[in-house]
């Protein structure tokens, strides 16, 4: 992807990080910071209080439990708990940063390797393809449901809509021509199969190969349409809305899109695991800004997947080949910022 240069954002500004005090933030001044690195998450040292540290430390006694290839990535509302899934070790990792700790649920527990993600409350369901079942835990990682998505070739994706009492699986199909490339639509209190959204195709509203799922604001559904190279929109009944992006590899283009998620003003924010970065796009498709770029230093990533946002504007993204989740925040930012005055105004 060209990432060089300035392009069209919030303001005309530049994609790139820069680091000062050790602060490493995007876009580069003299433009305003609106994204800036804060934490990474990747075991129980990233989350446990100075002392427990100070004795890790003296005593050369580390935590052991890490991640390895974090996939999937979900927050609670107010940020007390992040749950993530990691694809390598096929086990599901809460962090518990209300009490600085970590939970993991093992693969033998799970029945495969988890992927999406998505919380119900502060308690996890997860999805693991392989067994074609979505998971319910509580947030100590005690299992509390299991629903059978026997309707689903290769379920991947995860969206849970409390309020309108339904969850979204994407089904990503195992081969270009076999059955899948839908979203399925499943009722949350008894798992009742309800109906599917989109099929095969690269027309408004087909699908191929989609991946992660994610609520968008005011009902329907944002879909990563990862072969199309796009991410497609829903309304709540299903209708095709708008897609953002298309293929290629220029500011506001995709190549495998995967990730999806929406801050407090509406704006999407989309993962390009191929060219390891974030675009973020205003409610109507207007391309504002980009963050990450390829590498292992802090705030950078290496083929990222999912994306999640808190209500304070955290971002969390599941680092994959970094071995890590990295936290940003949103900083400096208004409403009005989403809607950038004409080009030449």
């Amino acid at each position: 992807m060209h990432l060089r240069g300035g392009f069209l954002s919030l303001v005309l500004i530049s994609g790139c990080a820069t680091t000062q005090a050790s602060v490493v933030a995007w876009p580069a001044p003299p433009a305003v910071e609106r994204i800036r690195f804060v934490r990474t998450l990747s075991g129980q040292g990233d989350v446990e209080g100075a002392l427990a540290k100070l004795w890790h430390k003296v005593s050369g006694d580390e935590p052991s439990v890490r991640l390895f290839h974090p996939v999937g990535v979900a927050v609670t509302p107010g940020g007390e708990v992040v749950a993530v899934t990691d694809q390598a070790l096929g086990q599901v990792f809460i962090f518990d940063l209300e009490h600085d700790e970590v939970r993991t649920v093992p693969k033998d527990a799970l029945g495969g390797a988890p992927v999406g993600v998505a919380f119900e409350g502060d308690r996890p369901w997860v999805v693991v393809p392989s067994a074609k079942v979505a998971l319910h835990f509580a947030r100590d990682g005690r299992p509390l449901r299991r629903i059978e998505l026997a309707e689903c070739e290769r379920p991947v994706g995860l969206a849970v809509d409390e309020k309108a009492g339904k969850f979204y699986v994407t089904d990503t199909s195992s081969s270009a021509a076999g059955e899948g490339h839908v979203v399925h639509v499943y009722t949350l209190s008894s798992g009742a199969h309800e109906g599917t959204l989109g099929r095969r195709g690269e027309g408004p509203g087909e699908l191929f190969f989609p991946t992660f799922v994610s609520l968008a604001p005011g009902g329907g559904l944002f879909v990563a349409d990862t072969m199309n190279a796009r991410v497609q929109q829903f309304d709540a009944a299903g209708a095709f809305v708008r897609q953002f992006g298309e293929r290629g590899d220029q500011f506001g283009q995709f190549d495998k899109p995967k990730g999806i998620a929406t801050d407090s003003f509406g704006n999407v924010y989309i993962v390009d695991s191929f060219f390891s970065v974030v675009q973020i796009f205003n409610a109507e498709g207007r391309l504002l800004l980009f963050f990450g770029g390829r590498g292992d230093s802090p705030g950078f990533l290496s083929n990222p997947a999912g994306i999640a946002i808190d209500s304070k504007n955290r971002i969390y993204v599941a680092n994959g080949l970094n071995f890590r989740v990295d936290v940003y925040q949103l900083v400096n930012t208004r409403a009005a910022d989403s809607t950038p005055p004409p080009p030449g105004t």
